[in-house]
């Protein structure tokens, strides 16, 4: 069990106004398993007598300390979303110049990620026990601090965004799952969007200044191995990617089902996220597929139907750049079918990923009025 981000949108707030949580916790211990996160909320402490509950660290290995409840403690939800606020009134006992109201002060928030269901209507006495049983070790469980600034600062921090992927110098379509041989050593380039890296201001007793964020990715995957867990995107770093089924690695062997997991989480050093998934297949052997012809939807719900010979072996139909959502094979159908992505009006081609590695221009297009 872990967790690999929490994301907060957006990063920084003014008092009173909500920022939203979304985490993300996997658990490849338990296939299958119920897995249940318990958000935990503190008011921020702008004057720092370190007053709450959620300053003290050891508190955070005696979770049951926050189901009394103490001033500024509280229950923001279950399941993998939640929401937080502070008070309108944070920085009210603040003088109109003190530096904290242009820093900002943090919210923190506390993600218990619990191996069991725990139910929204669980009573106070009931997430007691749970807490106690988690402090005995008795439940697998990951507790993931995280904060919310804060602040009156008149530009916001804002989460970086991913504008491409690249794999071997090449962009990977959207949506598209990354093509990679057995044992191969790939190269791997994730590009922030020109806008993800800002230029800030702190009040510093020497006066205000000026700095700029440094967005720093940390890799992470259900099979393989990275030659770096972190990288420097601001530098358009790279990692090696060592696939599995390398002989360098033999304990490492290619999945039963060829399919496997990376997520890359990029962070600007001041509280602003973004997590991607990025899932893959080991290519096999398969027959090169050749469409011949692709459907459009009859209704808005229905996926568009793409045919031809050997189908079977497409892993993903890209329209205009973009891989189809939901996309699969059809044994029934003999037909590659997936939902249409939201494109540009325009002309655009559509090419076909196979799962032999290769990519097959249909020199069929797409239409958009």
């Amino acid at each position: 069990m872990r967790v690999l981000a929490i994301t907060t949108e957006p990063p920084e707030v003014s008092p009173g106004e909500t920022a939203s949580l979304q985490i993300l916790q996997l658990d490849p211990s338990r296939p299958g398993g119920v897995t249940t996160v318990v958000w935990v909320g503190c008011e921020p402490d702008p004057i720092d007598f370190n007053r709450s509950a959620c300053n003290d660290t050891s508190a955070l290995l005696q979770p049951t300390s926050f189901t009394g409840f103490p001033p500024g403690v509280r229950i923001l939800g279950f399941g993998g979303r939640a929401a937080y606020a502070s008070a309108p009134t944070l920085f009210d006992g603040l003088a109109a110049d003190d530096p904290v109201r242009a820093n900002g002060t943090s919210g923190p928030v506390l993600g218990v990620v619990i191996g069991e269901e725990v139910l929204p209507t669980t009573t106070d006495d009931e997430l007691r026990e749970i807490f106690g049983r988690i402090e005995r070790q008795e439940v697998q469980t990951v507790m993931a601090l995280t904060r919310v600034t804060v602040s009156q600062r008149a530009v916001k921090n804002k989460n970086p965004k991913l504008e491409s992927f690249e794999q071997d110098g090449v962009v990977v379509p959207k949506g598209a799952r990354l093509q990679l041989r057995a044992g191969a050593k790939v190269k791997l380039v994730p590009r922030a969007t020109g806008d993800s890296v800002e230029t800030y201001s702190l009040v510093l007793p020497s006066g205000p200044t000026e700095r700029s964020e440094k967005l720093v990715a940390s890799w992470y995957s259900s099979a393989g191995r990275f030659d770096q867990a972190r990288v420097d995107v601001t530098e358009g770093a790279e990692t090696t990617f060592i696939v599995p089924g390398s002989n360098e690695v033999p304990e490492d062997p290619v999945p039963e089902r060829r399919t496997g997991t990376i997520w890359m989480v990029m962070r600007d050093g001041r509280g602003g996220q973004h997590a991607e998934t990025l899932p893959f297949f080991i290519c096999d052997d398969s027959p090169t597929p050749r469409v011949t012809r692709v459907e459009a939807p009859v209704s808005p719900v229905d996926p568009i139907v793409v045919t031809g010979e050997n189908m079977s072996g497409g892993l993903d139909l890209i329209i205009g750049g973009v891989a189809l959502a939901h996309a699969s094979y059809s044994p029934g159908q003999n037909a590659f079918l997936g939902d249409v992505p939201a494109l540009e009006p325009g002309e655009h081609p559509i090419v076909l990923r196979a799962k032999n590695c290769s990519v097959v221009d249909t020199g069929l297009t797409w239409t958009v009025p």
